[in-house]
Protein backbone atom coordinates (compact mmCIF):
# COMPACT_ATOMS: atom_id res chain seq x y z
CA UNK A 1 0.00 0.00 0.00
CA UNK A 2 2.94 2.24 1.25
CA UNK A 3 4.50 1.41 -2.40
CA UNK A 4 1.19 2.56 -3.94
CA UNK A 5 1.14 5.60 -2.40
CA UNK A 6 5.03 6.16 -3.28
CA UNK A 7 3.84 6.10 -6.92
CA UNK A 8 1.00 8.19 -7.08
CA UNK A 9 3.12 11.01 -5.30
CA UNK A 10 5.62 10.59 -8.16
CA UNK A 11 3.22 10.59 -10.81
CA UNK A 12 1.53 13.62 -9.22
CA UNK A 13 5.68 15.40 -9.00
CA UNK A 14 6.50 14.46 -12.70
CA UNK A 15 3.00 16.10 -13.96
CA UNK A 16 3.46 19.06 -11.66
CA UNK A 17 7.39 19.42 -12.74
CA UNK A 18 6.32 19.14 -16.36
CA UNK A 19 2.93 21.83 -16.38
CA UNK A 20 5.44 23.80 -14.95
CA UNK A 21 8.17 23.42 -17.06
CA UNK A 22 5.54 24.31 -20.31
CA UNK A 23 3.83 27.35 -18.71
CA UNK A 24 7.98 28.59 -18.37
CA UNK A 25 8.73 28.39 -21.88
CA UNK A 26 5.18 29.53 -22.84
CA UNK A 27 6.23 32.50 -20.94
CA UNK A 28 9.62 32.75 -22.36
CA UNK A 29 8.46 32.04 -25.84
CA UNK A 30 5.76 34.91 -25.47
CA UNK A 31 8.28 37.07 -24.02
CA UNK A 32 10.46 36.94 -27.26
CA UNK A 33 9.53 39.30 -30.51
CA UNK A 34 10.79 39.67 -33.60
CA UNK A 35 11.80 43.31 -33.72
CA UNK A 36 12.65 45.08 -36.92
CA UNK A 37 12.82 48.69 -38.60
CA UNK A 38 14.40 51.18 -40.21
CA UNK A 39 17.99 53.45 -39.38
CA UNK A 40 17.47 56.98 -40.69
CA UNK A 41 18.09 60.20 -40.30
CA UNK A 42 15.98 63.10 -40.78
CA UNK A 43 17.36 66.12 -39.60
CA UNK A 44 18.04 67.74 -42.98
CA UNK A 45 14.52 67.88 -44.02
CA UNK A 46 14.52 64.53 -45.58
CA UNK A 47 14.87 61.08 -44.72
CA UNK A 48 19.14 59.66 -44.91
CA UNK A 49 18.79 55.96 -44.42
CA UNK A 50 21.76 55.18 -42.44
CA UNK A 51 23.26 51.69 -44.28
CA UNK A 52 25.86 49.08 -41.94
CA UNK A 53 24.91 50.71 -38.35
CA UNK A 54 25.67 48.57 -35.50
CA UNK A 55 22.94 47.40 -33.37
CA UNK A 56 23.22 45.34 -30.45
CA UNK A 57 21.03 43.85 -27.67
CA UNK A 58 22.47 45.36 -24.24
CA UNK A 59 24.58 43.45 -22.09
CA UNK A 60 24.10 40.17 -24.17
CA UNK A 61 26.72 39.36 -27.42
CA UNK A 62 23.40 39.35 -29.68
CA UNK A 63 23.13 41.68 -32.55
CA UNK A 64 23.10 42.60 -36.26
CA UNK A 65 23.58 45.41 -38.83
CA UNK A 66 21.40 47.22 -41.15
CA UNK A 67 21.53 46.25 -44.78
CA UNK A 68 22.08 48.92 -47.84
CA UNK A 69 18.26 49.83 -47.38
CA UNK A 70 18.91 51.02 -43.39
CA UNK A 71 16.67 47.80 -42.95
CA UNK A 72 17.75 45.77 -39.76
CA UNK A 73 15.72 42.49 -38.08
CA UNK A 74 16.40 40.80 -34.88
CA UNK A 75 14.61 38.29 -32.32
CA UNK A 76 14.51 40.27 -28.78
CA UNK A 77 12.87 40.09 -25.18
CA UNK A 78 10.47 42.24 -24.18
CA UNK A 79 12.27 45.27 -22.16
CA UNK A 80 15.63 44.78 -23.08
CA UNK A 81 17.98 47.70 -24.35
CA UNK A 82 19.03 47.73 -28.13
CA UNK A 83 21.62 50.11 -29.14
CA UNK A 84 22.23 51.98 -32.31
CA UNK A 85 25.66 53.08 -33.41
CA UNK A 86 27.26 54.57 -36.46
CA UNK A 87 30.28 56.49 -37.56
CA UNK A 88 29.13 60.43 -37.36
CA UNK A 89 26.30 59.56 -35.53
CA UNK A 90 24.81 59.83 -31.23
CA UNK A 91 24.86 56.17 -29.45
CA UNK A 92 21.34 55.48 -29.45
CA UNK A 93 19.11 53.41 -27.09
CA UNK A 94 15.63 51.94 -27.26
CA UNK A 95 13.87 49.65 -24.89
CA UNK A 96 11.68 47.48 -26.25
CA UNK A 97 8.13 48.06 -24.69
CA UNK A 98 6.92 45.03 -21.62
CA UNK A 99 3.09 45.46 -22.84
CA UNK A 100 3.89 44.57 -26.70
CA UNK A 101 1.09 42.45 -27.97
CA UNK A 102 2.00 39.56 -30.46
CA UNK A 103 5.48 38.79 -31.52
CA UNK A 104 6.37 41.34 -33.59
CA UNK A 105 6.94 45.00 -33.13
CA UNK A 106 8.15 47.41 -36.02
CA UNK A 107 9.98 51.08 -35.76
CA UNK A 108 12.16 53.16 -37.43
CA UNK A 109 15.29 54.47 -35.25
CA UNK A 110 16.18 58.07 -35.55
CA UNK A 111 19.79 58.74 -34.98
CA UNK A 112 21.14 62.26 -34.58
CA UNK A 113 24.69 63.10 -36.13
CA UNK A 114 27.63 63.90 -34.15
CA UNK A 115 29.69 65.98 -35.70
CA UNK A 116 32.91 67.72 -34.12
CA UNK A 117 34.03 70.57 -36.49
CA UNK A 118 37.61 71.30 -36.05
CA UNK A 119 39.43 74.69 -36.56
CA UNK A 120 41.95 74.97 -39.99
CA UNK A 121 45.29 73.52 -39.47
CA UNK A 122 48.06 74.80 -42.03
CA UNK A 123 51.44 72.34 -41.59
CA UNK A 124 54.38 73.83 -42.73
CA UNK A 125 58.27 72.66 -42.46
CA UNK A 126 58.93 76.05 -40.54
CA UNK A 127 57.73 77.22 -37.23
CA UNK A 128 57.40 80.79 -38.97
CA UNK A 129 57.54 83.26 -41.46
CA UNK A 130 60.77 84.45 -40.35
CA UNK A 131 62.67 80.75 -40.72
CA UNK A 132 61.22 80.47 -43.99
CA UNK A 133 62.67 83.78 -45.38
CA UNK A 134 66.15 82.79 -43.66
CA UNK A 135 65.93 78.83 -45.62
CA UNK A 136 64.72 80.69 -49.15
CA UNK A 137 67.61 83.32 -48.84
CA UNK A 138 70.55 80.19 -47.53
CA UNK A 139 68.85 78.52 -50.61
CA UNK A 140 72.18 76.95 -53.21
CA UNK A 141 70.44 77.05 -56.90
CA UNK A 142 73.01 75.55 -59.35
CA UNK A 143 73.65 76.43 -62.69
CA UNK A 144 73.68 73.00 -63.75
CA UNK A 145 69.77 72.37 -62.96
CA UNK A 146 68.88 75.62 -65.30
CA UNK A 147 70.73 73.92 -68.42
CA UNK A 148 69.05 70.36 -67.53
CA UNK A 149 65.75 72.17 -67.62
CA UNK A 150 66.49 74.53 -70.77
CA UNK A 151 68.03 71.37 -72.89
CA UNK A 152 64.73 69.15 -71.83
CA UNK A 153 63.12 72.12 -73.08
CA UNK A 154 64.56 73.28 -76.56
CA UNK A 155 62.60 72.44 -79.64
CA UNK A 156 64.85 70.02 -80.57
CA UNK A 157 64.28 67.73 -77.49
CA UNK A 158 60.44 68.17 -77.84
CA UNK A 159 60.65 66.76 -81.30
CA UNK A 160 62.05 64.58 -80.52
CA UNK A 161 59.97 63.34 -77.92
CA UNK A 162 56.96 63.60 -80.27
CA UNK A 163 58.64 61.45 -82.35
CA UNK A 164 59.36 58.71 -80.13
CA UNK A 165 56.54 58.70 -77.13
CA UNK A 166 53.29 56.79 -78.29
CA UNK A 167 50.49 58.52 -78.31
CA UNK A 168 47.97 57.80 -75.10
CA UNK A 169 44.35 56.61 -75.24
CA UNK A 170 42.94 59.95 -75.19
CA UNK A 171 44.65 61.21 -78.13
CA UNK A 172 43.70 57.87 -79.75
CA UNK A 173 40.17 58.79 -79.26
CA UNK A 174 40.09 61.83 -80.29
CA UNK A 175 41.74 61.13 -83.56
CA UNK A 176 38.77 58.29 -84.11
CA UNK A 177 35.95 60.92 -83.26
CA UNK A 178 37.31 62.82 -85.91
CA UNK A 179 37.56 60.75 -88.20
CA UNK A 180 34.01 59.50 -87.69
CA UNK A 181 32.60 63.09 -87.38
CA UNK A 182 34.71 63.65 -91.00
CA UNK A 183 32.82 60.54 -92.16
CA UNK A 184 29.43 61.64 -91.62
CA UNK A 185 29.42 65.70 -92.57
CA UNK A 186 31.08 64.24 -95.74
CA UNK A 187 28.77 61.38 -96.37
CA UNK A 188 27.49 61.50 -100.00
CA UNK A 189 29.54 63.93 -101.30
CA UNK A 190 33.22 64.83 -102.43
CA UNK A 191 35.74 65.66 -99.91
CA UNK A 192 37.66 69.05 -100.48
CA UNK A 193 40.86 68.45 -102.58
CA UNK A 194 44.14 69.74 -100.53
CA UNK A 195 45.85 70.78 -103.57
CA UNK A 196 44.09 74.37 -103.34
CA UNK A 197 44.67 74.52 -99.23
CA UNK A 198 47.82 77.21 -98.94
CA UNK A 199 48.52 75.14 -95.25
CA UNK A 200 49.16 71.85 -96.27
CA UNK A 201 51.28 73.58 -99.85
CA UNK A 202 53.35 75.46 -96.51
CA UNK A 203 53.61 71.63 -95.04
CA UNK A 204 54.81 69.94 -97.69
CA UNK A 205 57.20 73.20 -98.42
CA UNK A 206 58.43 72.61 -94.75
CA UNK A 207 58.83 68.70 -95.01
CA UNK A 208 61.21 69.19 -98.20
CA UNK A 209 63.32 71.54 -96.53
CA UNK A 210 63.61 69.02 -93.55
CA UNK A 211 64.81 66.42 -96.07
CA UNK A 212 61.32 64.38 -94.90
CA UNK A 213 61.46 62.92 -98.93
CA UNK A 214 64.98 62.27 -99.04
CA UNK A 215 65.81 58.77 -99.58
CA UNK A 216 67.63 57.53 -96.22
CA UNK A 217 70.49 54.86 -97.02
Amino acid sequence: MKSLKKIILLVLLMISIGYITSMNAQSSANSVIQFSGRVINTENGKIEKIIYANIAVKGTPRGTSSGIDGFFSLAVAKGETVQFSSVGYELTEFVIPADIEGNMYSKDIIMKKDTLFLPEAMIYPWPDKDFFKIEFLALEVSNALEDVVAENLSPERLEILREILPVDGGEVSKIELQQAAQAYYYNGQLRPQNVFNPLSWKKFIDAIKKGDFKKKE
